[in-house]
């Protein structure tokens, strides 16, 4: 019987994503439900996360850059058509980092923007992203559910494999198809 990492590993399949930016690397992710052109209507679309991996600086002599820390977006589309955003660095492997519910501005004070639908995946708290690093490297794992009550949806698992060096002409991460 296969360990769950090897289970999990096995579940995932990776796009490589061709770019050419060194340094720093933007990647999308979207959720199985998500569509070209938005709904009229809500649920409009559904939740893409954005990653960008930073690497330490170049050295002299040059040597491999070894990952820093990741810059996520995480984009919910469900009750707005333009999406609520959520940012958040995790520079840490193993640690459970908690997905922010971003502020609405629209009023004052400003309060918990409704319109982000990201949660725990048991209906409370916040909704998770971790940096796992297995004897494959290092992968985005996340855990939450969102969308309108009626319909909504669970993540579960990893999503991204990020490059634990960077080297110039590669590319530092892959997305899961």
């Amino acid at each position: 019987m296969l360990n769950k990492e090897t289970q999990n590993l096995n579940r995932v399949s990776f796009l490589t994503i061709n770019l050419k930016i060194n340094m720093m690397n933007n990647n999308i992710w979207y959720t199985g439900d998500w569509k070209q052109q938005n709904n009229k209507e809500i649920p409009y679309n559904g939740v893409q996360i954005r990653a960008r991996a930073n690497y330490t600086p170049v050295t002299s002599p040059p040597s491999s850059q070894k990952l820093d820390s990741v810059d996520l977006e995480v984009v919910d589309f469900t009750k707005n058509p333009e999406g609520v955003s959520s940012s958040i660095v995790i520079y840490k492997t193993g640690v459970w980092f908690d997905i922010p519910i971003p502020e609405n501005n629209t009023v004052s004070p400003p309060q918990p923007n409704t319109d982000f639908t990201v949660m725990g995946i048991d209906y409370t708290g916040l909704g998770k992203l971790q940096l796992e690093a297995t004897t494959t490297g290092i992968f985005l794992n996340i855990q939450f559910r969102y969308g309108i009550q009626s319909r909504s949806r669970e993540e579960l698992g990893f999503i991204m494999k990020i490059s634990e060096v960077y080297n110039e002409g590669e590319d530092p991460i892959k997305v899961s198809g």
